[in-house]
């Protein structure tokens, strides 16, 4: 369904489609997951056909072909605080120094 046959649809219609296309698509991605279905492409198609009539019907909502208001205009910005500056840490301990190796016991065997 192309964009113009969208636009031609009145208000009803074009919930009544998106009902149907919604549970279309459900159906399709239910069908896909239990075994594959020929050609997947289908449920993108699908998923598109839906954008476009959602998009159709919050352009009708929204009024956006409505003649566009002029703008008045801003009021000048308030000048930009100043930057924070990060904190330095304080800088490491240096590691400990190893303590001397232990000396080795000497036992001594006298001799009886």
């Amino acid at each position: 369904m192309e964009t113009e046959e969208v636009k031609k649809l009145s208000d009803a219609e074009l919930k009544e489609r998106i009902a149907g296309e919604r549970t279309m698509l459900t159906k399709l991605k239910l069908q896909h997951s239990v075994s594959p279905i020929e050609n997947p492409m289908r449920i993108t198609a699908q998923r598109k056909l839906v954008a476009r009539l959602l998009t159709e019907s919050s352009i009708r909502l929204k009024g956006v072909n409505a003649p566009k208001v002029t703008k008045v205009a801003e009021a000048p910005k308030a000048p930009k605080a100043a930057k924070v500056t990060k904190v330095e840490k304080a800088p490491k301990a240096a590691p400990k120094a190893k303590a001397a190796p232990k000396a080795a016991k000497t036992t001594s065997k006298t001799s009886k």
